[in-house]
């Protein structure tokens, strides 16, 4: 039966790549690949990929070229990605189709997958205005967060200090406040919302090894992947929009309780942008699926991290401790006003993100249009691959990169770097499809690992012991984006 499938799959290949046309990119350097194949046989997981883009990376430089079954990708890294998305970020704002993911939302995706089009840019707007809502300087989202942080650690605190693994209570919080930013309101503890959520995660990060799902030119053979991973996860989805529906029934136009009723009011209303755009019912449904999404899983993946980071680095936790003591006292709830007053902490943030560049490419960009990016010419529609890590472990951006060392992000006064000298970190991307919800994110980092700081010194377990995380392991390429293997630890009460 293998035998038969294989050969069925190797026809449909071949009669795919027959039809494609000659390569683009002949002038762009690249690994050769075998033919039909071209480079997918070398890159066959997650972990195998990113290898492999760094080895190419240091031999070719870096713009290089891939071909995966036919379909030719550039991969940039370097000042060649801000020369992408910031400098001509208009030109590679597109995205490829990925027939996959159309599949799953109703043969049309609404924001992160989604063409820089027209409607694209309605959407966002509207997404600003939801958090808009909220407040100038994020008042209100700083309260909702400091709120379920409080009760997380409440939580941890009733374990007096037995070993315990910190994901699900970090997951909860940040699901909570999701769950109060989309509704306004958070589900009482014990909810399924809050289990459902994880269930989601980690089927959304199993989704992402396999390259069916984000590769356009392996559709053809995701008979050989996992199909039934997708019915899972438009089931996990479907839960979540049943939950949200059910606020329509009490929905009034003059009191917006959170983004869902932003976006069905946009919706209901008909509201246009300057070019007549509007979104559907759809849109509403999906759009807060990929938001809520894209709010829960790289924050809580990046704080599950920070905890392992202050475990096996004592030293720094205890000199980010001290300032959170000579700035905030234990009196007080940490505010995002205090951000700039505990150094330490914003530059152990940045260092955080970059250690574990939790996404280490961006998803694919498209061009537009003809433009060039390094001096060399690139053709409307190729596919382009922004390589994260690919700076992040740069020991020309950033010197003993598989070193965890916050000081590189301080001045020599103790102050954070200026944010130009940062311009190699691009956790959130950059340009025209930076993440929409950069500043929010950074809002719960902040918050979270100050709050959890100031109450808790964070050691090694009472079994076992707690390795210092290598980036470069294979156990870290599990699920993309990235997490660190499961660990416990304990909290004493500071």
């Amino acid at each position: 039966m293998l035998a038969i499938l294989v050969a069925v799959a190797v026809v449909l290949l071949f009669g795919f790549i027959w039809n494609k046309t000659r390569s683009r990119l002949t002038h762009i350097p690249g690994p050769s690949g075998i033919p039909i194949a071209g480079n997918a046989l070398e890159i066959t997981s997650c972990f195998k990929l990113i290898s492999k883009l760094h080895e190419w990376m240091e031999k070719y430089g870096e713009i290089f070229k891939i071909n995966i079954f036919g379909d030719e990708i550039l991969v940039v890294s370097g000042a060649l990605i801000g020369e992408m998305l910031v400098t001509k970020g208009s030109d590679f704002a597109g995205r490829p189709k990925i027939p996959t993911w159309e599949k799953v939302f109703k043969n049309e995706v609404h924001l992160v997958l989604r063409d820089y089009d027209p409607k694209l840019r309605f959407i966002r707007k509207l997404v600003h205005k939801g958090l808009r809502q909220y407040g100038e300087g994020m008042d209100k989202i700083e309260a909702i967060t400091v709120t379920e942080i409080g009760k997380c650690l409440d939580k941890i605190d009733k374990l007096d200090g037995a070993d315990f693994d910190p994901f699900t209570y970090i997951h909860h919080s940040i699901s909570q406040v999701m769950n109060t930013l989309v509704t306004g309101e958070a589900v009482p503890d014990g909810h399924p919302m809050l289990n459902k959520a994880i269930d989601w995660d980690k089927l959304d990060g199993e989704i992402g090894q396999d390259p069916a799902f984000f590769l356009p030119a392996m559709e053809k053979m995701s008979f050989l992947f996992g199909e039934g991973k997708i019915k899972d996860y438009t089931d996990v989805m479907e839960f979540f929009i049943e939950h949200w529906r059910s606020y329509e029934a009490t929905y009034d136009k003059e009191n917006m309780r959170g983004l869902y009723d932003v976006i069905y009011k946009a919706y209901l209303e008909s509201e246009t942008d300057e070019e007549g755009v509007k979104i559907s019912y759809n849109n509403v449904k999906y759009l807060m699926f990929e938001l809520y999404g894209a709010g829960i899983i790289t924050t809580h993946k990046a704080i599950y991290a920070f905890v392992h980071m202050m475990v096996t680095h004592p030293g720094i936790q205890k000199r980010i401790q001290a300032q959170i003591d000579d700035v905030i006292g234990s009196q007080r709830n940490p505010t995002t006003a205090d951000k700039r007053k505990v150094p330490l902490l914003e530059a152990t943030i940045h260092e955080t993100l970059r250690y574990i560049s939790h996404v280490p490419f961006a998803l694919p960009h498209e061009t537009k249009r003809e433009t060039s990016l390094g001096g060399f010419a690139i053709p409307n529609k190729t596919q382009v691959w922004p390589f994260i890590s690919g700076n992040h472990y740069n020991p020309k951006y950033f010197k003993d990169p598989l070193s965890f060392n916050p000081d590189r992000f301080l001045e020599h006064d103790g102050s954070v770097s200026h944010a130009s000298s940062r311009r190699m970190l691009t956790p959130f991307g950059a340009g025209p499809r930076n993440c929409v919800g950069e500043v929010f994110a950074r809002t719960r980092l902040f918050l979270f690992t100050a709050s959890l700081l100031q109450r808790f010194r964070l050691l090694q377990p009472n079994e076992g012991k707690l390795d210092v995380l290598d980036p470069k392991r294979e156990d870290y390429f599990t699920k993309l984006p990235n997490i660190c293997p499961n660990f416990k630890i304990r909290a004493i009460h500071r």
